[in-house]
């Protein structure tokens, strides 16, 4: 630790002097000038440096060009934001920013982190892990966005939208081979659509082994098998009215890198964390673990929005419907037998509406207003080790609105709320441990083996605020703003006790921003924000071991072998800051930085009467978040070289435990070290004159070999930890016409 605190402490002074030396040397470089990036963090196109929120955004080229090519790769460029994949879920993500992190599968639990698609909110993390292929723009907003963007937007949002149809003949293909038997292939196909219309045609293949060697197998596993196919149409009914709709198929079939069981106490007494032991000492190269964890994804989202632009103002309506199937299988967590086997099947579907008015009136005032609903089913059936079944509902509706005024030429004063309802229904049957699990209804056990039932309700509203106040000055704008957020309660759709069926109750979080956006000179942009949040009644996931008191069964073998709780336990206050940067010394050189500094303070962390504060921990919240970059353009054999390069560090975080009973000195490791990454790629575009050839070599973590622990997992009566790879080296072949 003494050397991580030396480190931040050079860091920082280190960045600081980089980054004030351009500024104190306006027009030292030229006449070269930024590109604009565009974003609508406020349901509208503005520049960034305009927009009175702490987002990263990416262009099309950076995307195009750099080492971004998963929703995962976010994490390495934005402050304060940790995103990674959980083995148990196929395509599953789990997202923190600032502290505000929900890290499971869960369908019952809402997200911290909101992920929309083409406008499109994801009720639950499956899905959130896409790839950047077919994207035209990125957005991370950091910070509570609860009055444009939703419930479940705490800590943020990430905002994809994908490229629309041209309306003209024109594709583009690309190949991608790479380490562990890698192979990605993509594929994009525009057509007109009479003379007022296109489709778009998107397909994806991805095939990869395991980087994890099994020591039990004398193999590297399968790993990726994943397909999607996406089919949309846009049709322009008349100058000011289009239409578009979008189809997505996808069938992520996944066997996750083998796990290392992490063991305490008796279980190390018996070897159960002996492959753990073995893989940390050969750079968590190997494990053990007998049969696979495949977890798989299939299903269809439809979406559809309808764009009409008066005179002054734009209407909008977007619906999305995602439909899939979800199955689990796990039985060994990274020993070389079978212990605590899981069976998990799940269905799930979500239907949303909205209707958004954006104003563009000549007048200081401009607004945006909409209505915003959403209705989602789960069935969820697991055993055999824990046998239920549970059936979700969740409806919500709500209003929101946002008015801009500009008070003179130099002030201006925003002001948005949101008001929401919520209403949850669950019914949840859990049955003796041992017994059948079958596919699909309840009723199909036998009643004898019926160990508890329960059909609970919940209900809530909450409304959602945001003031903005805001100066332009002769290099940007400067801002204030105070806003709060709001994360639904409800159940746990894994509990199998009445003490776990229990309702949990909302979660707040109040924020407040100080910000500059500013560019120094032509070729250069400074973006610095400074952030407080105070989080109340904060959502604690439990996991305990099935024989402990607060299960409400002594026996575990009655219970589970494991209890599953949410509680409102805590009491959080956070601050920290934020520093973005892009430099421009010559039209072909581009530098950016970011650094991201979080200081969490449990206040309070109430358990069963007793408050553990001093024992707690923020999940994925490490202190320090930093990023170095270069691009450098050069012309070469008739086309343009882009070679960019990436550092990125993270600091280290805690993960998963029950915080309750947790001993340091005795328990599972639950901290995830920190760890840098630097990444290099290359790439080439030449004009061939029927199209635009791309070679791009690359390498990711190329100064590290084997791989790192990337989650932790405390399951109260055992542990594991998920793998993810390091140095991997490919290269990608394309054409687009």
């Amino acid at each position: 630790m003494k050397s991580q605190n030396s480190f931040k402490k050079s860091l920082l002074p280190a960045l600081i002097s980089v980054l004030v030396l351009p500024i104190c040397a306006q027009g030292a470089y030229g006449a070269t000038t930024l590109e604009e990036i565009v974003v609508t963090a406020r349901k509208r196109q503005e520049s960034i440096q305009d927009v009175p929120v702490a987002v990263t955004a990416l262009s099309p080229g950076q995307l195009e060009r750099g080492s971004i090519t998963s929703s995962l790769d976010l994490a390495k460029l934005a402050p304060n934001v940790q995103l990674h994949e959980t083995a148990i879920g196929s395509e599953s993500l789990s997202a923190s920013i600032r502290g505000l992190s929900y890290d499971d599968i869960e369908k019952s639990i809402e997200p911290t982190v909101g992920v929309s698609i083409d406008g499109v909110f994801l009720a639950s993390n499956s899905g959130g892990v896409f790839d950047m292929f077919d994207v035209e723009s990125v957005e991370v907003l950091r910070g509570p966005q609860g009055t444009l963007f939703g419930r479940n937007t705490i800590g943020g949002v990430i905002s994809v939208n994908r490229t629309q149809p041209t309306g003209e003949w024109g594709g583009k293909v690309e190949v991608t081979s790479g380490d562990e038997n890698m192979t990605d292939v993509k594929a994009i196909l525009n057509m007109p659509l009479g003379a007022n219309g296109g489709i778009k045609i998107a397909v994806k293949d991805k095939q990869s082994d395991s980087h994890v060697y099994n020591t039990t197998l004398k193999m590297h596993r399968p790993m990726k098998d994943s397909e999607t196919f996406t089919l949309s149409a846009k049709y322009n009914f008349t100058d000011n009215t289009s239409a578009q709709f979008t189809y997505d198929s996808y069938d992520h079939n996944t066997t996750a890198a083998d796990n290392v069981f992490v063991a305490t106490g008796f279980l190390a007494s018996i070897g159960f964390g002996d492959g753990a032991i073995a893989s940390e000492k050969n750079d968590w190269k190997t494990s053990p673990q007998l049969n696979p964890l495949t977890a798989t994804l299939e299903g269809d989202n439809y979406t559809a929005k309808v764009t009409h632009t008066g005179e002054n103002y734009e209407i909008k309506y977007i619906m999305g419907i995602m439909d899939y199937e979800e199955e689990v299988h796990e039985s060994s967590w990274g020993i070389n037998g079978v212990f605590f086997p899981v069976d998990r099947n799940q269905e799930f579907k979500q239907t949303s509406h909205e209707v958004q008015f954006i104003s563009d009136f000549d007048g200081p005032m401009n607004v945006v207003a909409g209505v915003y609903m959403m209705e989602a089913d789960s069935w969820i059936t697991s055993g055999p080790a824990v046998q239920f079944t549970a059936d979700h509902n969740v409806e919500t509706t709500a209003v929101f609105g946002e008015i801009n005024y500009d008070l003179s030429d130099v002030w201006s004063l925003t002001v948005g709320a949101r008001y929401t309802e919520e209403d949850k229904d669950l019914d949840s049957r859990s049955w003796v441990t041992g017994s059948s699990n079958v596919p699909r209804l309840s009723n199909s056990r036998d009643p004898s083996l019926l160990l508890n039932a329960g059909t609970p309700s919940f209900s809530d509203d909450n409304i959602s605020y945001r003031v903005v106040l805001q100066r332009e000055f002769e290099l940007g704008m400067m801002y204030a703003s105070y806003s709060t957020g709001f994360r639904s309660g409800g159940f746990f759709n894994r509990g199998s006790t009445d003490s776990e069926l229990a309702p949990f109750q909302s979660e707040e979080v109040e924020s407040m921003e100080i910000g500059m956006r500013s560019n120094p000179t032509d070729n250069s942009q400074l973006n610095l924000t400074y952030f407080m949040a105070d989080y109340s009644d904060k959502q604690t996931t439990i996991i305990t071991a099935g024989n402990d008191p607060v299960c409400g069964k002594s026996n575990e073998f009655v219970a589970g072998v494991t209890c599953s709780f949410v509680r409102n336990a805590g009491e959080v206050s956070m601050e920290g800051l934020e520093l973005e940067y892009v430099l421009m010394p010559t039209e072909e050189l581009t530098l950016r930085a970011t650094v991201g500094t979080l200081d969490t303070d449990i206040d309070e962390f109430n358990y069963n009467g007793v408050d553990i504060s001093n024992k707690a921990h923020m999940l994925y919240a490490p202190e320090l978040t930093a990023y170095f970059g270069a691009e450098h353009t050069s012309d070469l054999g008739g086309g343009t070289l882009t070679i960019n390069a990436g550092w990125s560090y993270k600091d280290d975080m805690y993960t998963q435990a029950d915080w309750s009973t947790y001993d340091p000195a005795t328990g599972p490791e639950t901290v995830i070290e920190s760890y840098e990454s630097l990444d290099l790629s290359a790439t080439y575009l030449k004009d061939m004159g029927a199209g635009t050839l791309k070679v791009r070599l690359y390498g990711t973590d190329i100064l590290e070999e084997g791989n790192r622990v990337s989650r932790r997992y405390d399951a109260g009566a055992f542990a594991w930890a998920e793998l993810a790879a390091r140095r991997q080296f490919g290269v990608t072949v394309g054409f687009e016409f």
